[in-house]
């Protein structure tokens, strides 16, 4: 089978904290689904079945030789920060097994920061030295806010978030996330909002995954061609430039690549087909589906497994 490029119907969600720049809507969208395992084909012989039973399937052609299992392992977002985000955190998958049940994964995830106001901040992580009795406690009593380390980010600037990572979205920020296939997350203080009711906090669980650890804002060093941005042991997260340099790229059946033009118009050429890709069109290029070209003036955001 020759295999095509996998255009998904993207999914808004709406949120307290959220903007007007993701949807054409009045409500506050903080998020767009763009793809996931619940995400559906759009156009095609698959159309109308989701990236999960796809997946289930054709895990090989799908996932690649990368694939831990036949679940798609990854959720790639847009997200649009009007207001503060909860202070929040995520299990990693052997405490998401043990206090959620078994087969819930956990979340390690990565930001690539699209726009930013003038002074945008975020919160990544707790101020080093904390010891960790001191930040339980304090998470259980509602006082760990203090502790917080808080980060001034531009345009460009990546980040990693591993699970046990406290963190928080401030508004003026607009981003790309991936992050492994779980929405689990565990919420610490919400900022007291009047729109925060039914917002639960969970404050025994959080105490019990959160780490003492800060992440660093990494800046861009902008260059053509393709540069690695982030890596985990779940994802490795890719910056792809040209101006109308055509670049060569191979799925290579190792892995499936998530693919978000941010800047620009891209081509994508693919057995004598195309596809024109605006700003913040994402499409899913499955494992199987080998060579590929991309030419243009244009920046993009490639999401693999390692």
């Amino acid at each position: 089978m020759n295999w095509e490029p996998l255009h998904l119907q993207v999914k808004p969600v709406e949120r307290v904290w959220g903007g007007q720049r993701l949807a054409e809507t009045s409500e506050p969208v903080g998020e767009l689904w763009a793809i996931g395992e619940d995400n559906m084909i759009m156009a095609g012989p698959f159309q109308g079945r989701t990236v999960a039973q796809l997946a289930a399937d054709f895990p090989a052609d799908v996932l690649g030789r990368a694939a831990r299992d036949d679940r798609f392992p990854l959720l790639i977002k847009l997200l649009d920060c009007a207001d503060w985000l909860s202070l929040q955190v995520h299990p990693d998958n052997e405490q998401a097994a043990r206090l959620e049940g078994p087969g819930m994964l956990g979340k390690t995830e990565a930001w690539h920061i699209l726009d930013a106001a003038p002074g945008a901040r975020l919160i990544a992580g707790i101020v080093p030295g904390t010891p960790a009795e001191d930040l339980r406690r304090d998470i259980l009593a509602g006082q760990v806010i203090k502790r917080a380390v808080y980060r001034e980010v531009s345009a460009g600037d990546s980040l990693m978030i591993p699970a046990g990572t406290v963190h928080a979205l401030g508004p003026g920020i607009l981003l790309y996330e991936v992050q492994q296939s779980s929405d689990l997350t565990y919420r610490i203080y919400d900022w007291d909002r009047p729109a925060s009711a039914g917002r639960a906090l969970h404050l025994s669980q959080s105490a019990e995954v959160s780490r003492p650890v800060t992440a660093e804002p990494q800046p861009l060093s902008p260059a053509p061609g393709v540069q690695e941005l982030l890596r985990c042991a779940y994802f490795v997260l890719e910056r792809l430039a040209s101006d109308h340099t055509p670049l060569e790229r191979d799925t290579a059946a190792q892995s499936f690549h998530a693919l978000t033009v941010i800047r620009g118009k891209a081509t994508l050429h693919v057995h004598g087909a195309s596809w024109t890709l605006k700003p913040y069109e994402s499409v899913l290029l499955p494992a199987g589906l080998g060579c590929y070209t991309l030419n243009g003036d244009f920046e993009a955001l490639s999401s693999r497994l390692p």
